[in-house]
C-alpha cells in the first residue's frame, strides 16, 4: 500500500470515528421542548410544575398524580418495548400562610425508548397582596438526571466500541425562578427553568447534550356565565430562546382551550396544541369541599402522523386538604408584669 493509500484509508477511518461520534451526539441531544420537559394537557391542574410561584396559590394542601402515555396504541418504535413515550408525576404543595408564602415538592419521569429524564424539585414562594389578589415570586431547586439505556440501541454497527454499554444515568443540579399572579378573575405567570443549562455528554468527549433554558408564559381569565357555570380561556406558551431562528421548530410550542366548569364540581374542556394535538378534557371533583379530583385527557394527533400514532392518553388524580390555620397567640397583660 501507497502512503497516499494510507493516509486515504486512515483519513476514512478518522471520518467515520467522528460521524459515529456525532450520529449518537444527535441521537441523544435533545433540541425541542418536547424531549427535554415533560407534557401535560392538563396543565391548568398542574400549574405548579410549570411555574415554581404557584406554589400553595389555591390554598389548599394538595398532592396530585398524573399518568400520561402518548401515541398509544399503535405505535412502533425502533426499541424492544416499542418507545411509544410514558410520563408520570408525583407532586405535593401547601401554603403556608403565617408567613405569607408556599413550598412545594415534585418528581417526574419521562421516558421514551432508550432515553428517560427524572426530575427531583423543591419550590418556594414568598406571596404578596394586590389589587384584590396575590402576587407570588417564585424559586426552585433540585436535580434533573438523564439516562440512556445503551444496550437497547440498535447501532448500524454493532459491538462499536465507541458506544457504552449498560444504562448511564448522569444527574446535574438545576434551577428556575417564576412569577405569577391570582384573584377570582384571571392567573397569569411566567418563569425560566433549566438556568444552570448543564451538559449531559454520556461519557463521551463529542456528546454535549445540553438542558436548554426554557421560558413559560401561562396565563387565563374566570369568567362566569350564571352562578354554576365557569368558563375558562387559557394559553400555555413555552420557548427556548437560544434555538430562535436556527429554523428548529420545537423552539416553541403555543397551546389553549378553553374549559367549562359546573357547579364547580364537573368540568369539560377543548384544547390544541399548534401543529401537534387536538385534546379533550373531561373531569370532576368528589367528596366532602371537592377534596378528591379525578381527570382525564384525550390527545388526537394532527401533527407528525407519519412519526405517531393517533391518540394519546392523560390521568390526573388530585386529594386536597385544607391549610392549617393561622392563629395568633393570646396575650395575658397582669398588673405586675408589661408583657
Amino acid at each position: 500500500m501507497t502512503w497516499a493509500g494510507a493516509d486515504r484509508t486512515c483519513l476514512s477511518s478518522m471520518k467515520n470515528h467522528y460521524l459515529r461520534i456525532a450520529l449518537l451526539t444527535l441521537l441523544v441531544a435533545p433540541p425541542t421542548l418536547a424531549q427535554q420537559d415533560a407534557q401535560f394537557t392538563q396543565y391548568l391542574f398542574n400549574q405548579f410544575y410549570l411555574n415554581p410561584a404557584a406554589a400553595g396559590a389555591d390554598g389548599l394542601i394538595r398532592f396530585t398524580g398524573i399518568t400520561r402515555i402518548q401515541w398509544n396504541p399503535g405505535y412502533q418504535g425502533t426499541f424492544e418495548d416499542g418507545g411509544a413515550p410514558s410520563t408520570q408525576l408525583f407532586s405535593f404543595q401547601m401554603p403556608l400562610n403565617a408567613i405569607r408564602s408556599g413550598v412545594g415538592f415534585y418528581a417526574t419521569n419521562d421516558r421514551l425508548g432508550p432515553a428517560s429524564n427524572q426530575e427531583l424539585q423543591l419550590s418556594y414562594a414568598y406571596r404578596i397582596p394586590l389589587a384584590g389578589g396575590q402576587f407570588s415570586l417564585g424559586v426552585r431547586a433540585g436535580f434533573y438526571n438523564k439516562s440512556l439505556n445503551f444496550d437497547i440501541l440498535r447501532p448500524r454497527e454493532p459491538g462499536d466500541p465507541i458506544l457504552n454499554t449498560g444504562r448511564i444515568n448522569e444527574a446535574k443540579p438545576d434551577l428556575a425562578v417564576g412569577a405569577y399572579y391570582t384573584s377570582s378573575a384571571l392567573f397569569v405567570g411566567a418563569a425560566v427553568n433549566h438556568l444552570v443549562a448543564s451538559r449531559y455528554p454520556f461519557k463521551t468527549e463529542a456528546g454535549t447534550n445540553k438542558l436548554y433554558s426554557s421560558a413559560y408564559v401561562h396565563g387565563g381569565i374566570r369568567y362566569y356565565l350564571t352562578d354554576d357555570v365557569e368558563l375558562t380561556p387559557s394559553v400555555l406558551v413555552k420557548a427556548i430562546p437560544s434555538l430562535f431562528g436556527q429554523g428548529n421548530q420545537g423552539a416553541i410550542s403555543v397551546e389553549g382551550g378553553v374549559m367549562g366548569t359546573y357547579q364547580d364540581r364537573y368540568w369539560l374542556g377543548l384544547q390544541y396544541r399548534a401543529a401537534d394535538a387536538l385534546s379533550a378534557l373531561v373531569g370532576l371533583n368528589l367528596g366532602r369541599n371537592n377534596a378528591l379530583r379525578v381527570g382525564y385527557a384525550f390527545d388526537y394527533v394532527i401533527g407528525g402522523t407519519g412519526a405517531k400514532a393517533p391518540t394519546s392518553h392523560e390521568v390526573l388524580l388530585s386529594y386536597a386538604l385544607p391549610a392549617p390555620r393561622v392563629t395568633k397567640r393570646t396575650i395575658v397583660r397582669t398588673p405586675r408584669f408589661r408583657y
